[in-house]
């Protein structure tokens, strides 16, 4: 038996803008310079990566992206110091969620037994 915890955020109307998904495409517009190579690296669309986006920056009402635009080539992307911020709080709060769920987990089934 294994516990399966997911962070998600929701804004005011209790739609969802930040989860794994978002977190990981994000790291990879910090390690690639790019949504588009993100989008690509996590077989997700270019129109999907580009509307979580705007859904986070929506959500937060702060740009997390500074995109550069051009050519083939030329164009690129990296996280706003904000952006970046958010990403670190966020990855912080999922790891000691998921620390604090392990440990209660242990404490109710020792063992992994369900007796």
């Amino acid at each position: 038996m294994r516990l399966r915890v997911k962070i998600g955020l929701r804004d005011a109307a209790d739609d969802s803008f930040m989860g794994l998904g978002p977190a990981w495409l994000l790291r990879g517009v910090e390690k690639l310079g790019s949504l588009s190579a993100a989008a690509r690296e996590l077989d997700m669309s270019y129109s999907k990566a580009h509307k979580l986006v705007k859904k986070l920056e929506a959500a937060l009402g702060r740009p997390v992206l500074a995109v550069t635009r051009g050519g083939a080539g030329r164009g690129g992307a990296e996280l706003t110091p904000e952006g970046r911020r958010f990403l670190e709080r966020y990855e912080a709060l999922d790891a000691a969620v998921r620390a604090a769920a392990g440990k209660l987990f242990k404490r109710a089934f020792p063992g992994g037994r369900l007796t």
